[in-house]
């Protein structure tokens, strides 16, 4: 409600504001299981200055942006196995976007991400209890935004972005560090309708 409440009385101040909501994907590197298997619901608000005849914007968003894993269970595999992460977090982007061609924009930035809470569980239950300090989720992430917006209405958009963390979300089993891979990282693939409130 507080974000709302920001959102709209930013308008009239010589900035836009409005809704978004959508479709999220996402995965956990360095999990051992590959592709964006967590689907989840997002949804916020934002509020943007723009210039230069609107090439140009500056865009803060404040998001529910539930992230994790799950293994797919398939027939053919020897040893079905079960896993979900289900992570909770708001997300605050910080993104520049700049019109390339007619209605369509591209956008980058960056988004801290702050940590509310998750549940993780395989084929034989809650998995919370494996893990020591060292392996806990960190409070915040930083992650790096690119996306694409059509603007195919007056007060509608279409935006797709991609958010991979730049730093690890959690650490391996007992720390464990092989060269590049450091951690646990977190990527994300998102479709959103944003909407304009003037």
């Amino acid at each position: 409600m507080s974000g709302l409440f920001f959102a709209s009385s930013a308008v009239g101040q010589g900035f836009q504001a409005g809704w978004l909501a959508g479709l999220n994907t996402s995965q956990i590197t360095g999990d051992n299981l590959a592709g964006y298997n967590k689907p989840s619901f997002t949804a916020g608000v934002w509020v943007n200055r723009t210039w230069n005849e609107e090439r140009w914007a500056l865009t803060m968003e404040m998001a529910w942006l539930p992230r994790g894993a799950r293994s797919v269970l398939r027939a053919e595999d020897s040893i079905p196995t079960l896993y979900r992460l289900n992570l909770r977090y708001i997300e605050v982007p910080l993104m520049l976007s700049v019109r390339v061609y007619k209605k369509f924009y591209l956008e980058t930035g960056i988004g801290t991400g702050v940590y509310i809470n998750h549940t993780e569980e395989d084929e034989f239950g809650d998995m919370s209890g494996i893990y020591g300090p060292r392996e806990q989720f960190a409070r915040f992430d930083i992650s790096f935004n690119a996306g694409i917006i059509w603007k195919f209405h007056e007060k509608w958009s279409l935006n797709v972005r991609s958010a991979n963390s730049m730093f690890p979300v959690r650490n391996h089993d007992q720390d464990a560090k092989f060269r590049l891979n450091q951690g646990q990282y977190s990527s994300s693939i998102m479709a959103r309708l944003v909407y304009r409130f003037q």
